[in-house]
């Protein structure tokens, strides 16, 4: 490659030349044609000196850990706040929306007691109520609308589910073809253990396929790569071993630990740096499981939010139907209930539990549209690119 540029430098130092002393003497042709000979070999000295100092100093090969730097296309480590996780991610989703409903209990008394609104005044009360038991109704449609994108996913005709049968065990037989096992588990949570496990597995062999031949500054590299991978890995498949399908443990563990970045590594590290390692098994087997554990961790979060879509649901019509009724008894009740209820510390108690009741599918469905849009967002590097930080 060194010396093709040498040859380029030479090719334009003879153009340069010959163009110049076309322009500074048209009638002297032996003498134009001698000039740019002996630039050439300048250009020549200087190509062989480009060579040398190549030869000193490497080529510095860009991996995904300087596209990273210069780009700032860094993936956000989800432990950065544990509130933070907690709230849209770990946190059980109904004791999120119980902390919601005390807190908008809380602030109908605190609003009570600064005057800003009147529980006494029966009329105020009972407009408000009918506004929010009316904005209830929408929730039949959305209850609808879940079960049916949940159920358009899991039913088919035969030949529909033959072929995504076929394809899914077409996918088990790739990733146990590559890991050595001779049947995968059937656990999602251990099935992606196992892809993880493989790929730290073979991520440690990499400093002992490299070459004789291979840099200083290649083995540091490489020896960057499977420290991170290792690090990495390890945390996802300690989470991983006691994680259960149908919890959020298993979905969980992978979160935050985008695999974009060590398959772009990976492929530079194969094509640009071929000849550094002496035998490229454990890299090409490397890339295929990262792009292996890229799928699975699609698929298995397919297969999740279907499920928490179904929950979300079930538990939209268990809040929902209490709501309506209890909203609609308290609307025409509620001005009987401020003449029979003499003490105003009772009445602001009914007035403000009347307000949570009607807004706890509110908050059930905030609750979980959280989690769902969070991972959503913390899941989007399918594939080789690596995606800005996620909230």
């Amino acid at each position: 490659m060194d010396d093709r540029r040498a040859d380029s430098d030479c090719g334009r130092g003879r153009g340069r030349d010959g163009n110049g002393d076309r322009d500074r003497n048209h009638d002297r042709e032996d003498d134009r044609d001698q000039e740019p000979e002996g630039e050439s070999e300048a250009n020549d000295n200087r190509g062989t000196g480009s060579d040398s100092e190549g030869d000193r100093a490497p080529t510095h090969t860009r991996t995904a850990f300087d596209v990273d730097a210069e780009t700032e296309l860094t993936y956000e480590t989800v432990a950065e706040s544990p509130l933070k996780r907690w709230l849209l991610l770990d946190g059980n989703r109904l004791l999120i929306a119980g902390l919601l409903a005390a807190g908008l209990y809380a602030a109908v008394i605190v609003l009570q007691v600064a005057g800003l609104i009147d529980v006494t005044n029966a009329d105020t009360v009972v407009s408000l109520y009918s506004a929010l038991v009316g904005g209830t109704l929408p929730f039949i449609t959305i209850v609808l609308a879940i079960n049916q994108l949940v159920l358009s996913q899991e039913l088919g005709w035969p030949n529909e589910l033959t072929e995504r049968f076929e394809k899914m065990t077409d996918f088990q037989h790739r990733v146990e073809a590559v890991t050595g096992v001779s049947v995968s588990p059937s656990s999602p949570a251990a099935f992606l253990r196992l892809v993880v496990d493989a790929t730290i597995e073979r991520g440690h062999r990499l400093p002992n396929s490299l070459s004789d031949d291979a840099t200083a500054h290649q083995r540091e590299e490489i020896a960057h790569f499977v420290e991170t991978l290792e690090s990495d890995g390890e945390t996802v498949s300690d989470a991983l071993a006691d994680a259960e399908f149908g919890t959020f443990e298993a979905l969980s563990a992978v979160l935050g630990h985008h695999q974009g970045n060590y398959y772009h590594a990976t492929r530079l590290f194969h094509e640009e740096w071929n000849d550094a390692f002496a035998e490229t098994k454990p890299l090409e087997e490397l890339i295929e499981l990262l792009e292996l554990l890229a799928i699975a961790r699609q698929t298995f979060k397919t297969l999740y939010v279907q499920h928490e879509l179904a929950i979300l649901s079930r538990l939209l019509l268990y809040v929902g139907f209490p709501t309506l009724v209890g909203g609609g008894l308290l609307l025409v009740s509620y001005p009987t209930l401020v003449t029979l209820i003499s003490t105003p510390a009772v009445l602001l108690a009914v007035a403000a539990g009347g307000v949570v009741l009607v807004f706890l599918p509110f908050m059930v469905l905030l609750s979980y549209a959280l989690r769902i849009a969070t991972i959503a967002a913390r899941t989007a590097d399918f594939g080789p690119f690596v995606p800005q930080s996620s909230p």
